[in-house]
């Protein structure tokens, strides 16, 4: 023994530049996977959400939709809906389907609860003031409500977008051809992980980057006409 280790890994980095196109191709598939979902999560978290809000059984309804959405790994659903799903009730779901379906349904779950917590951060006598002043109940949560909250669930559903963006690389387990996929696709054909795998790496950091300062950005416009 030496008493250290000696490098003998010889690096080749030119293999990042010649899989850049297949990485580029397969980082589009990851971009329409991740705006997909997270369209989608918004939607039907604020359903999930209103229906949490509900009294009786219809708010106990929302509550079990959170808790079991929540409950499993991504891993599961991507396998379940589209091995699953697909046998029993023989629907020839297509990867990016069954991608998109099983992110919207772990984020919306998320997403719910962001929502939630929002509108019940807003003050109940807003509301009751909208009410006073003719407007219905629907008209006062789209003019008064929904907008401060809104607001207040910003930084949190940032987080849950990039959460989808890191998530979207498990798609690759059901041969959808998105960046972790190509990535695994040319270091099959190159052998060489450390610079592939890294090169993937600081791609999602990017993406992540981006939308972190999008939202900060959005976050201080909100703010000024808030102000």
């Amino acid at each position: 023994m030496t008493g250290h280790v000696l490098l003998t890994y010889s690096f080749d980095w030119s293999v990042t530049v010649k899989s850049l196109p297949f990485l580029l191709k397969g980082l589009q598939v990851t971009v329409r996977i991740t705006v997909l979902s997270m369209a989608f999560s918004l939607v039907l978290g604020l359903i999930v959400a209103l229906v949490r809000l509900a009294p009786g059984p219809v708010g106990a309804l929302g509550f079990l939709y959170v808790q079991v959405f929540r409950a499993l790994s991504l891993y599961v659903y991507i396998l379940f809906i589209y091995f699953g799903i697909a046998a029993v009730f023989h629907i020839d779901f297509d990867p990016i389907t069954a991608g998109v379906v099983s992110l919207t349904l772990l984020n919306s779950a998320y997403m719910a609860e962001i929502y939630r917590a929002a509108i019940q951060a807003i003050d109940p006598g807003q509301r009751e003031a909208a009410r006073s002043l003719g407007l219905g109940a629907i008209a006062s949560f789209v003019n008064v409500t929904f907008p401060q909250a809104w607001r207040i669930a910003i930084p949190a559903l940032v987080n849950q977008f990039t959460d989808i963006i890191k998530d979207s690389s498990i798609v690759a387990a059901i041969g959808t051809p998105d960046l972790m996929y190509q990535t695994i696709e040319r270091n099959s054909f190159y052998q060489r992980s450390f610079e592939l795998y890294t090169q993937t790496a600081v791609i999602y950091l990017i993406m992540v980057l981006i939308v972190a300062q999008l939202a900060a950005r959005l976050e201080k416009r909100l703010q000024r006409h808030l102000a």
